[in-house]
């Protein structure tokens, strides 16, 4: 009887807090290293040009508006399909149903070179759309993208596995993304970065004619900053650069953040007055940027892709989006249906003391992982398994928190992690 009250207690005032803001840190920014012959990535750039983007931008706005559950959106879905496949990559439909709706995410994989490396990326966009709505710029625009991209890349090899995804049900609550998301957390997916590209297709003036917008969440400045100079490195050849802005909830990259991994929205500057109407075509787009922003997006990927991982940190335990019960896992919690009251993924720890354990890939020496709260030092490990129990220092650990790690090597390397957590506890280091 008593856990029953403590659980209803807890509900009550999680529901009560979960409007708290929340805050991250990151460190991983890096300078530009790519192992790949500038020349070579040139010759990738030059192969997106007009002509391929309308060949797949047209395939998929045959199918009209697609919104989530319709035939349109099936049969675009197939589509996609068909178009990964005669590229000679791997593809499969990803099924979901959540929130009285039922669809599929098209993934295609290209695997990585690098068989002893299990790190992947995600470069993706959106193929449904708003009743009534084409859908050219939101997000046919970054659908064709994805498309282009993949056709490109296919024919070149990576030394990390690559999966180009176009997601459905991001207008009606961003829950391909999120099913997609929850279920590669729940399978140990080691994701490092996830492109999202969604209305990349217009531009009006001549200052948003060069630019394509970043918004990271603070734990993924590091791809919008390598992004940047990734931009900065080919702006002879692309005359675009990289704008970093806040993140947004409101994008498919956001189920990725809230389930423990990196990504960014990516969107063009100007304002688009076609959005959500029936009047989204594909000749209101400006495709001279639209070719730009896709030819720095095939570069930004393939760089990125290629950056090579001296250290990870990856947090095990507790699990993401999962509610713990006196140490124990007792059911999984999603919170999912309203993505902008921030939920998804959130942790829950009530009662006693829970372990956390992280899992570290380097192949340098560990010099300590260290474990915060909010970004404050509470204890560190110097040999694994890196384990700490949670809990307060001088007062319990209650409310909302970001369950921070940090892992160093001998030679100075760094890499983070970070967990939401709502916990209400009792159990602290030091008691009077």
């Amino acid at each position: 009887m008593e856990k029953v009250l403590f659980i209803l207690i807890t509900i009550t005032l999680l529901l009560a807090l979960s409007t708290l803001p929340t805050q991250a840190h990151d460190l991983k920014s890096d300078g530009v290293s790519s192992s790949r012959d500038d020349t070579m990535i040139i010759e990738m750039i030059n192969h997106i040009d007009e002509t391929l983007l309308s060949k797949y931008h047209e395939g998929l706005l045959r199918f009209g508006p697609r919104y989530t559950g319709s035939i349109n959106c099936t049969l675009a879905a197939q589509y996609i399909y068909t178009s990964f496949q005669k590229m000679g990559l791997e593809v499969e439909f990803h099924e979901w149903r959540y929130g009285g709706f039922q669809s599929k995410n098209v993934v295609a994989t290209h695997y990585g070179t690098d068989l002893n490396n299990t790190a992947e990326y995600i470069l993706c966009g959106h193929y449904d759309t708003v009743a009534g709505s084409p859908g050219a710029d939101d997000d046919g625009s970054g659908t064709a993208a994805v498309l282009a991209i993949a056709s490109v890349l296919s024919n070149y090899e990576f030394n990390h596995t690559i999966r180009f995804i176009t997601f459905s049900g991001e207008e009606v609550g961003t829950y391909g993304s999120f099913i997609y998301a929850r279920d590669a957390s729940h399978r140990g997916d080691n994701i490092v970065a996830v492109l999202n590209m969604d209305m990349i297709g217009y531009a009006s003036t001549t200052e948003g004619g060069r630019i394509l917008r970043f918004f990271p969440p603070e734990r993924s400045i590091w791809i919008a900053d390598y992004a940047s100079m990734i931009s900065q490195k080919y702006n002879d050849l692309i005359d675009m650069k990289v704008d970093i802005l806040p993140g947004y909830r409101g994008a498919d990259n956001q189920a990725f953040v809230d389930y423990g991994y990196d990504g960014v929205w990516i969107a063009h500057q100007d304002g688009y007055a076609w959005g959500h109407s029936p009047n989204d075509t594909s000749d209101r787009l400006n495709w001279s940027y639209y070719v730009k922003a896709t030819k720095l997006m095939l570069a930004i990927t393939v760089e990125i892709v290629q950056k090579p991982i001296d250290i990870q940190v990856i947090i095990q335990q507790p699990y993401e989006g999962y509610t713990y019960l006196f140490k124990r896992v007792f059911f999984e919690s999603s919170f999912g249906k309203k993505y902008f009251a921030g939920l998804r993924g959130l942790t829950i720890i009530l009662g006693g003391r829970t372990v956390a354990s992280v899992e570290v890939f380097s192949e340098e020496s560990i010099k300590y992982v260290i474990f915060c709260i909010d970004g404050y030092f509470m204890v560190w490990d110097s040999e694994p398994p890196y384990e700490w129990t949670i809990k307060g220092w001088f007062y319990p650990i209650n409310g909302r928190h970001i369950f921070n790690v940090y892992a160093y090597t001998t030679s100075g390397k760094m890499a983070y992690d970070e967990m939401d957590i709502f916990m209400l506890s009792y159990a602290t280091s030091y008691k009077s």
